[in-house]
Order: structure tokens, then C-alpha cells, then sequence
């Protein structure tokens, strides 16, 4: 018998997906080798922040010989740096680079921050920006409460997208075929004991978010929390984001929030959507 976890367990950076590759390896034009360089990069994850080769190794799937040269090769480039008396790697702050070009290349980001900040700064509470990775709701975009600070949550930060609000707003704006595709390849995971795991009851939530305009979730993700959030849709009225507002349930229920914060995140999220008319994401 399943039993429910009663902490939030961060659900893994990188996993071994056979069918992955399986489809890797049938793909004439994927380049073999860096997609293992890549996944050097990926076995870093939020629940370690230096590992050593054999770590690499056990994390990628590959043999030690082949994890050195990767490490060797992206150290040298300055994408990972080595601890010489621990001998362990951690990443490098060339990775930083990356952010800041998708963020900078990306007019969500100019269009979305003054409005966020606004937010922020009259509710007092977090305001994020997600978009949908796979089946991850990703933060692109986070204004942090004053004063509640919660240091997990980050730019590039990953979470299932069927749990939190940001994700169901992503997924309840998907064409039904999209939507269906995605949830086939969900792993329905349980990080605390309120998570729906059920998909048809999770598919008649969606529906529900659809009718109403806006997500709301609490406490499915992270103990003591709730969030609300509204999609940021394009001319074709398809989802490229979300924004989301996250709080405490030390301040707030779940109805109070309906009543006064799922209004303030569907009118921030529209304002975004008709500046964005006619950019259709990345």
C-alpha cells in the first residue's frame, strides 16, 4: 500500500527515460556525444551541489573514463570547476550565461517584470513566472515575498507541472491532444499527502481551471503553502506562461485567496498577453 509523504521530496533534475533514448538512438542527426556532455551537466541537480567522478558516472550512465573526459572538457571550458583537494566538481558560474541569454532573447521578460514587480510590491507576497518544460512548469520569472523568503524556489527552479498552480494554468490553456501527450509521459509522484495522483481527477480539475480562469492549489507541492495563477496566453489564445502568486497558509485559506488574489493574477496575466499579442513563445 502507497504511503503518503508528509515532506516535500524535490523531485529529480535528471532521470534515466529509456524511451528517451531509445528515440535518441533512431535520430540520425542527434549527436551522441554531446548529448552525454549535456547530461554531465544535467546530473548536477538541486540535491547536490559537488559531486565526484564516480558520482557523475552513476548519475549519467556513464563508464568513469568517459565521465573524465566530459568533466575534463567542460572544466576547461569553464562550465564546471573542480575542487583540487576534494577533487569534486561542481558547476561553474559560465552557466549563468545561459539564463541571462534566454531571459534577455526572450520579450516575455521585459514585458512581464514591471507588472510582477507591481504585484509584488502591493500584495507582499511572491510572484512567479513559469513556463512549461516537458512536463515540468519551470520559473523563468520570481519576486520574492519580504517577508517570506523561501530559498528552494528559484530562476530555473522545476517542478511537476500536474501539481503546482502555475502548471495546471499551463496545461488547463493546452490544445486537449497536447495536453493528453503530456500527462501520458507524467510520472504521477506524491510530495505530500494532499497531491492528486489521479489522473481523471486531476483531468476534471483542469476542465474546472479552464471555466473558472485561474489555478488554484494548496499545499499539493510544499506543506503550509497555497498559490493561484493565471495563464499568459498568445494571439491564439495557447498558453506561453503563467504567472502565479505563492504565499503561506499561515496568512491565507485557500477561499480567501479565490476571492482576492486569483482576480489580481488573471488581470496581471492578461495585461501580459496583450502586450504580447502576436509573439506566439520559444
Amino acid at each position: 500500500m502507497e504511503t503518503p509523504l508528509e515532506t516535500h521530496t524535490e523531485a529529480p533534475e535528471f532521470t534515466a527515460d529509456a524511451q528517451r533514448r531509445e528515440e535518441e538512438r533512431n535520430d540520425p542527426l542527434f549527436v551522441n556525444s554531446l548529448g552525454k556532455g549535456l547530461a554531465v551537466l544535467q546530473a548536477f541537480g538541486s540535491d547536490w551541489d559537488a559531486l565526484g567522478l564516480r558520482e557523475i558516472a552513476q548519475r549519467t550512465g556513464l563508464n568513469t573514463s568517459a565521465a573524465q573526459r566530459f568533466t575534463h572538457t567542460l572544466t576547461q571550458l569553464g562550465y564546471l570547476k573542480k575542487d583540487e583537494k576534494t577533487r569534486r566538481y561542481r558547476l561553474g558560474p559560465r552557466m549563468l550565461n545561459f539564463a541571462y541569454s534566454y531571459l534577455r532573447a526572450n520579450p516575455l521578460y521585459d514585458v512581464a517584470i514591471p507588472i510582477v514587480i507591481s504585484v509584488r510590491d502591493e500584495w507582499q507576497e511572491t510572484v512567479n513566472v513559469s513556463v512549461l518544460d516537458d512536463t515540468d512548469s519551470v520559473v523563468a520569472i520570481r519576486m520574492p515575498s519580504q517577508r517570506r523568503i523561501n530559498s528552494n524556489t528559484a530562476i530555473g527552479r522545476r517542478m511537476p507541472a500536474f501539481c503546482v498552480s502555475t502548471g495546471r494554468a499551463l496545461l488547463a490553456w493546452l490544445p486537449p491532444e497536447e495536453r493528453a501527450a503530456i500527462l501520458d509521459r507524467t510520472d504521477f509522484v506524491r510530495l505530500t499527502s494532499h497531491t492528486i495522483t489521479d489522473r481523471a481527477a486531476l483531468e476534471a480539475e483542469l476542465d474546472r481551471i479552464r471555466q473558472d480562469g485561474f489555478a488554484g492549489v494548496e499545499e499539493e507541492a510544499d506543506l503550509g503553502e497555497l498559490a493561484v495563477a493565471a495563464p499568459i496566453l498568445d494571439g491564439d489564445r495557447k498558453p506561453i506562461a503563467a504567472l502565479g502568486i505563492t504565499t503561506s497558509t499561515a496568512y491565507w485559506t485557500m477561499d480567501d485567496a479565490r476571492e482576492k488574489l486569483s482576480p489580481i493574477v488573471q488581470q496581471a496575466a492578461t495585461a501580459i498577453s496583450r502586450s504580447l499579442q502576436g509573439w506566439h513563445g520559444f
